[in-house]
């Protein structure tokens, strides 16, 4: 039976802050000691490379990713990721509270994030994620849409075919 995890205010303003503002690009949370609230452990515009090196080997994270890339024709998309990072050799105890804590994230999102599940780096590579966002359940052309979200954030524009790779760093 799984059980209910606490967000932290704090985890709320940052994913506000994500897909409202667009200061930042990626929050990572992590559980706390008890594994019973989800907190935040860092946010800000982390680069591809920066967001695979903030995690840690041996410790679950929920990384919620806003994912820029650039289609065929050069048009910018982005798509808002929430990703499980659950690197081998975790306790099932760990794995559970991460599951359920995964679950009280997308409640907060309030939209459809593109789920991810990891157990190695290699499970990140930029164009593999790049390929999920493009053959995702999307819509087209949601007019307002912010990062990935409508101004209500309650539904996703979607990347066109054809994506490209581009920096995921935002100038701000």
């Amino acid at each position: 039976m799984s059980r209910r995890i606490a967000v932290d205010d704090r985890c709320i303003s940052a994913l506000w802050e994500l897909k409202g503002k667009r200061e930042v690009n990626t929050v990572i949370c992590r559980l706390s000691d008890a594994l019973d609230t989800c907190v935040v452990e860092r946010q800000g515009n982390l680069t591809h490379d920066e967001l695979l090196s903030a995690l840690p080997a041996h410790e679950p994270r929920l990384v919620v990713h806003d994912l820029a890339f650039a289609t065929a024709d050069g048009a910018r998309r982005n798509r808002i990721l929430l990703i499980s990072w659950l690197p081998r050799g975790i306790t099932p105890q760990h794995e559970a509270a991460n599951g359920d804590a995964h679950a009280a994230l997308l409640e907060r999102l309030d939209g459809s994030p593109l789920p991810v599940r990891a157990t190695d780096l290699a499970d990140l590579d930029y164009r593999s994620l790049v390929s999920q966002a493009r053959t995702g359940a999307l819509r087209r052309g949601v007019p307002g849409s912010v990062s990935g979200f409508t101004v209500s954030m309650g539904q996703t524009s979607a990347p066109a075919d054809g994506a490209q790779p581009a920096s995921s760093k935002r100038s701000v």
